[in-house]
């Protein structure tokens, strides 16, 4: 089979196409064929690497993919072979407490495809059977592929801050993987949805997402924007993804008593809070990763009823990986970019 490995940090050239023997699964465990994967800004730092943090190279990235069963191991229903699926890019151990109590992301042993094992850059690749959900007959290869890691990380954001009916979401990168789905998820829970975009393109996409404001972030003071859309009050709930070149913004867009969740720092990690303002106007900041197993399973009936549709921006040829990483680190993306092998 034809995978793709990274054996040392780097730029693109780290991404090494390699023949290699079809894996078989062992007990619990299931082999899936792929049909299509999906990017994300995951699979950047594991090739690029991040400082403090160890990546199990060598690794095969990627965690978000779509497939056929076509083998089981010891102890797996022979019921699942060819079955079509999707997977929950993380997994857990399934018996602690945090795992009971469906917070698997805070399991000790709390994993992710691609980044703590071989992941979804192959034509074949071996899952736990209770990653498996099935793909739903009314979505595409590509929507299955591009649904799982977004869906579920917006998810939990937004119920991690408890957004309510009538409340303002503020989205920063409303057409990123994981901002569309907000905007989306906004909508469904009858919020008042702004989302940011750097070009034209992106916030006309947004508006046609659902959102009802966007907001150019390369106009001094945008978050002043914010303010005048909400009659002075600014948004109950902002959903942060890029990092540093938003943070402050972000915050002086923040209502009295709203909440800031965070999953991602694209633009970097280190930034400042007022913290007088933060505790004066009673403010959250909820940091935020992945989701639960149970959270994208119930997920997945709006997402065949296409409530929820993945926003995609293009699809490639699986020789054409390395194109789809200078596509995304372009920043010029709008949506998921997926893999067809």
């Amino acid at each position: 089979m034809k995978r793709v490995i990274i054996e040392k940090h780097g730029g693109q050239e780290a991404l090494s196409f390699q023949d290699s023997d079809i894996p078989e699964p062992g007990p619990g465990e299931v082999r899936v064929k792929l049909k299509t994967m999906a990017l994300n800004h995951l699979d950047l730092w594991v090739r690029r690497g991040v400082q403090g943090h160890r990546f199990p190279l060598p690794i095969v990235p990627g965690c978000d993919g779509a497939g056929i069963i076509d083998a089981v191991g010891e102890g797996v229903p022979k019921e699942l072979l060819n079955m079509e699926t999707l997977f929950s890019p993380g997994f857990s151990c399934g018996q602690c407490q945090h795992c009971m109590n469906n917070d698997d992301p805070l399991c000790a042993k709390y994993g992710i495809l691609g980044e703590t094992c071989d992941g979804t850059c192959s034509e074949f690749v071996i899952v736990r059977q209770q990653q498996c959900l099935p793909k739903p007959s009314s979505v595409s290869w590509e929507e299955a592929a591009a649904f799982p890691l977004s869906s579920v990380t917006s998810a939990s954001m937004l119920e991690k801050a408890n957004l309510k009916t009538g409340e303002t979401l503020l989205v920063i990168a409303g057409t990123s993987g994981v901002g569309s789905m907000a905007v989306q998820m906004g909508k469904m829970r009858g919020s008042h949805v702004i989302a940011t975009g750097s070009t034209e393109e992106k916030r006309d996409k947004a508006i046609d997402l659902g959102a009802d404001h966007t907001i150019d972030p390369s106009q001094e003071q945008w978050w002043k924007t914010v303010k005048q859309i909400t009659n002075g009050n600014g948004a109950d709930v902002i959903f942060e993804n890029v990092g540093e070149a938003t943070w402050e913004q972000s915050l002086l867009a923040l209502a009295k008593g709203g909440r800031l969740t965070t999953c991602g720092a694209t633009t970097g990690s280190t930034v400042s809070i007022e913290l007088k303002r933060l505790f004066f106007k009673n403010q959250q900041i909820i940091g935020s990763t992945m989701g639960s197993r149970k959270l994208l399973k119930d997920l997945l009936e709006p997402f065949a009823q296409r409530k929820l549709v993945p926003l995609i921006d293009g699809v490639y040829p699986f020789k054409d990986l390395v194109a789809a990483h200078e596509r995304m680190e372009s920043r010029q993306s709008i949506g998921k970019i997926v893999i067809r092998f």
